[in-house]
């Protein structure tokens, strides 16, 4: 693990984590803590990419893309800087239209373990 990265770069390079091929939010995760993950979260396609995290609460950093975003049912514009916080097993997620494309950086408490389905996803229901 390097303890310095940049965001930009990471969001450029589309390295995804193979376990998140399938789902419609594509994520590179940087940090793992012994209390926390962290990931950027990269979204080029539009779609339902609205999901919950039962165990997670969330913070998110726009890094790139000005698009909608939900929480629960607040829908509110976001851009680049912008901070959301997500309490866990709260809908959430952004909404794209043809041509858009969203990164941020997402901070998870407890520590996100991937071998377990953190996710559910909307579109799965």
């Amino acid at each position: 693990m390097t303890y310095f990265q940049n965001l930009d770069r990471i969001a450029k390079t589309l390295d995804i984590d193979p376990s998140t091929k399938d789902h419609p939010i594509k994520r590179i995760f940087v940090v793992d803590g012994e209390h926390l993950t962290a990931n950027v979260g990269i979204v080029r396609d539009s779609g339902n990419a609205l999901h919950t995290q039962k165990n997670h609460d969330e913070v998110l950093v726009i890094i790139d893309g000005g698009v909608n975003f939900r929480v629960g049912e607040e829908i509110e514009e976001v851009k680049r800087g912008d901070l959301v916080f997500i309490p866990r097993g709260t809908l959430h997620g952004p909404i794209l239209d043809e041509g858009q494309s969203f990164a941020a950086l997402s901070i998870f408490a407890p520590k996100f373990d991937r071998s377990q389905p953190n996710i559910d996803w909307d579109r799965d229901r």
